[in-house]
């Protein structure tokens, strides 16, 4: 047929769609047309069919990505995945502090389990962090001072005196709405980074009040079961799923349903020492000028906080969970396993006989350069992860097989270099773009490269530091975990993570600016 037009289907996008149509134009008139002239309405016309082409492309190709685990990009695509495949994506881990109170009446005060301090901060994107106790203390002496243990995290309602019960001094439930009675009802909670196993839900008013159960999943009840579920939402909101009848119970039409829980900053609640000035609240019924009395401060940095799940980490999560199908068979199913536990940053599992395992676990990702271990010895955001894998696996191992799960053996990393700088680059522009691309999330040696038995080759240092703009060439001086003078690729054990250390990273510069 005269004029046949060949379609390329790889012309996807704007530019090229121009072409392909300025080209269709000419062969269908016989003449070449000039589509330069931003007043010519055939030209405003092709542009328009253009960008809607582009635009079309582009949905196409999100709605291929988003059918798959490894290629989706959207956080809602991941959770809706994550849902289908049993996994609970992790909230915030609440970091750990320890809190000097001092009394400084002249009689003696109880600091009951749950006594609020705030930490008012000047960096950083919050202006106030909180903490509450997890231990007490019954009648601190006049002049007498106490350390009690407190994890980062607000109990709802503690900020409203609106909703505190006179008689006990507690904050009431948060409200969430009332039920409709219809099945399979749904209620989002409007807060955002609640704590993992910190929401208790409650259903109804005076004599029918009563809290329902959290459970993984609702299909393993019966329709009398006052139980309910939760999912995560792509803004980091959580939404309450209640029973069809069928499975679960659905509330009565009409009950208030109400709900107390925690909230996290996660990273943020790892402040720095002597950060925590104030007491807030001091929950049960005591005298309230108590407050007014009790001086506080950490005299070191709270530790462990670390934020809810990545999109990253959402991926490997799924992936872990639809291989492992809650078996463990290989070493690779009880690294699986372990993945699904909320918290868990990663997993490594060892074996010489069948009979015995070794899995070595990490914490999400603190903030720190060894996540889960201060000071040389596990944190209590480790021990209590290592609790709750071994719970999560008892079921799920083989019979007669033993499990022992073990902190990870942090090796520090020391890199030289020295750098020649383009005569038009600054030393310390180009020293500064070595080191985030070493250091910062996403780097060289950042917390999402430093792996279980990762090989370090020399090629991979250099090529990272030459591809900074402004380097024009690069000499490695020290490559090892001694800090000796060694140069040479470095490759740890099965059980060992590394991690570099702003002052281990030495990048001498010559040429270039001042």
């Amino acid at each position: 047929m005269a004029n046949e037009i060949q379609i390329d289907y790889t012309s996807r996008d704007f530019a090229a769609l121009k072409v392909d149509l300025v080209n269709l134009i000419s062969a269908r008139t016989d003449k070449a047309w000039d589509a330069s002239d931003p007043s010519d309405l055939g030209s405003v016309l092709v542009e328009a069919f253009a960008y809607m082409g582009d635009i079309m492309s582009y949905y196409l190709d999100r709605v291929a990505n988003e059918t798959s685990v490894e290629t989706a990009v959207k956080r809602e695509t991941l959770l809706n995945f994550a849902a289908l495949y049993g996994y609970k994506p992790s909230g915030p881990t609440p970091a750990t502090v320890s809190v000097l109170f001092k009394n400084t009446s002249d009689a003696p005060i109880d600091i009951p389990k749950g006594t609020q301090v705030m930490a008012p901060l000047t960096y950083g994107p919050y202006t106030e962090i909180y903490f509450e106790t997890t231990q007490s203390a019954t009648q601190l002496a006049a002049g007498a001072s106490i350390t009690l243990t407190a994890k980062e995290g607000k109990t709802v309602n503690t900020d409203r005196p609106d909703l505190i019960d006179p008689l006990n001094n507690k904050p009431l439930p948060s409200s969430l709405g009332s039920s409709t009675g219809e099945p399979s009802q749904e209620i989002t909670i409007s807060d955002f980074g609640l704590v993992d196993d910190s929401l208790i839900v409650y259903v109804g008013q005076g004599a029918a009040f009563a809290g329902w159960s959290y459970v993984d999943t609702l299909s393993e009840y019966g329709p009398t079961a006052l139980v309910f579920t939760t999912a995560q939402n792509e803004d980091g909101s959580l939404t309450v799923i209640f029973g069809d009848g069928v499975n679960g119970a659905v509330p009565p039409t009409g009950q208030l349903i109400s709900a107390t829980y925690k909230t996290s900053l996660g990273t943020s609640g790892n402040v720095i020492s002597s950060a925590i000035t104030e007491v807030t609240f001091i929950p049960g019924n005591i005298d309230p000028e108590s407050i007014s009395y009790l001086d506080v401060t950490n005299d070191a940095a709270a530790i462990g906080g670390a934020d809810a799940d990545t999109t990253d980490q959402l991926r490997t999560k799924i992936k872990s969970a639809i291989s492992a199908r809650r078996r463990a068979v290989t070493l690779e199913d009880y690294e699986f396993l372990a993945n699904q536990t909320p918290q868990i940053g990663r997993a490594k599992a060892i074996s010489s006989i069948y009979s015995s395992v070794t899995l070595y676990i990490q914490t999400q990702n603190d903030g720190t350069n060894t996540p889960g271990i201060a000071g040389g010895s596990p944190t209590s955001t480790w021990t209590a992860l290592q609790s709750n894998v071994q719970e999560y696996l008892s079921d799920k191992i083989p019979v007669g097989t033993t499990l022992t799960i073990v902190e990870p053996t942090y090796v520090p990393v020391y890199v030289s270099m020295n750098v020649t700088v383009g005569a038009a680059f600054k030393q310390n522009t180009v020293k500064l773009d070595i080191a985030k691309a070493f250091l910062n999330s996403g780097g060289l040696f950042s917390y999402e490269s430093n792996i279980f038995g990762r090989t370090i080759a020399l090629s991979s240092v250099i090529s990272k530091a030459a591809g900074i703009n402004g380097v024009e060439s690069i000499t490695l001086t020290k490559l090892n975990t001694d800090n000796g003078s060694g140069v040479a690729t470095i490759t740890l054990a099965a059980n060992q993570i590394p991690y570099l250390l702003p002052a281990a990273l030495i990048i001498t510069p010559t040429g270039g600016l001042l």
